[in-house]
């Protein structure tokens, strides 16, 4: 940028006044506390976002603004950032003011037409040349450009750092609303911040975290598309969740296993918690990828709790298919098809499908092998849980 302070060189040997740009520089610092008045009249008259702050600190930083023009006017550079700290300071106490950074921007350039307009209205009486003038103007439309960069980058990390620290918070008190004995004052108070009903029923939600990165992102989609609200705080294994409202369990889920607890109020909805998180080791002991109530599992949430059971049923009933090699997994199949059918066999034979005769060769080669009777109730229940068990990998 050229140098603010050189002009076509003019003397009065040809007749032309000398300009006297020091003198005017000085008559603007004199007059800094008269254009500071106008300025705060003027900035909380009109521009909204200012009812939190005094008269007193507009002045203030109108002061500011003043010196700041006055120095880098004398100094003749294009201004950096690092020639104005006063725009983080400025930012900095608006911000713990309340006021958007909208607001602060154009009470910046109030502040600085104000001071533009003085100078104009003093050019004649020191004789400033126009040319001059103009660069002056050019100058100080440069400081509200970097003004208004760095007061952004101020505002911007700000919001960073407040959000940071409220998504902290909001992570604690999930965290509390879903442990047993959280005091009733701090459940209360973040029902409050957060829009959460103190007394209708909520749901806890638990779902891993392992192999989904985009886990939380797509349980907020589950969330819209099922007509539900949920708090979610991402821990190291799993993330937990506050469903608010009656989720219409219908609609496809993310893709993997979510436990979902039963209908709580705020004070017990760790009851809730404990249910989801039970039922999402089952649903993934199962190789689930839903959305799943312990009402989904009854029976088989034990699965997971007994795997010594587990162990002694897989003894008895697979362990003695080993000998038929290949054909054990023919074995298997049909038997899932026979408990998914209700042992209706032509609709098991159907849903494979074999022949009706083969399936029935089948279970009855299984009797042999494991010396039991499908048509037992006992064995029936047993052979269940062991296929449950084993179905994540079969």
């Amino acid at each position: 940028m050229e140098d603010v302070r050189s002009v076509t060189p003019a003397d009065s040997a040809d007749g032309k006044p000398t300009e006297r740009w020091e003198e005017l520089l000085d008559r603007l610092a004199a007059d800094a506390e008269a254009i500071s008045d106008r300025t705060a009249e003027k900035l909380l008259a009109t521009i909204p976002g200012y009812e939190e702050v005094k008269a007193e600190s507009v002045k203030q930083s109108s002061l500011r603004n003043s010196a700041l023009t006055i120095r880098l006017i004398k100094a003749g550079a294009q201004p950096q950032p690092a020639d104005l700290p006063e725009a983080t300071m400025l930012a900095e106490e608006r911000i713990s003011q309340h006021v958007p950074l909208g607001s602060v921007l154009s009470g910046f350039r109030t502040s600085l037409s104000d001071i533009l307009q003085h100078m104009v209205d003093l050019g004649p009486e020191y004789d400033i040349d126009p040319r001059r003038m103009l660069r002056w103007s050019t100058m100080m439309w440069a400081i509200n450009d970097v003004f208004s960069t760095r007061a952004t980058l101020v505002y911007r990390d700000h919001e960073i750092s407040q959000a940071v620290a409220d998504s902290v918070r909001r992570s604690e008190w999930i965290g509390k609303a879903v442990a047993e004995g959280a005091p009733m004052s701090e459940l209360l108070w973040g029902a409050a911040m957060y829009d959460v009903p103190a007394d209708a029923p909520l749901r806890a939600l638990a779902a891993a975290t392992a192999d989904n990165p985009d886990a939380e992102k797509k349980i907020q989609e589950w969330a819209r598309r099922a007509g539900v609200r949920v708090l979610t705080s991402v821990r190291p294994s799993v993330i937990v969740g506050i469903v608010i409202g009656r989720p219409n369990l219908s609609v496809a889920g993310p893709n993997f296993a979510i436990g979902l607890g039963g209908a709580r109020v705020l004070s017990k909805l760790y009851l809730s918690y404990a249910d989801a998180s039970l039922v999402l080791k089952a649903a993934d002991g199962l190789g689930l990828k839903s959305v799943v109530k312990a009402q989904d599992l009854t029976w088989k949430l034990a699965i997971h709790s007994s795997p010594r059971v587990t162990e002694i049923l897989a003894k008895k009933y697979l362990d003695p298919l080993r000998e038929s090699g290949e054909f054990a997994q023919d074995i298997i199949e049909s038997l899932q098809a026979y408990l998914d059918n209700q042992m209706n066999i032509p609709a098991a034979a159907k849903s494979i499908p074999v022949h009706v005769n083969t399936l029935r060769y089948r279970l009855r080669r299984f009797e042999e092998l494991t010396n039991t009777h499908v048509g037992d109730v006992r064995t029936l229940i047993e052979v269940a849980w062991v296929l449950e068990a084993i179905k994540k990998d079969f």
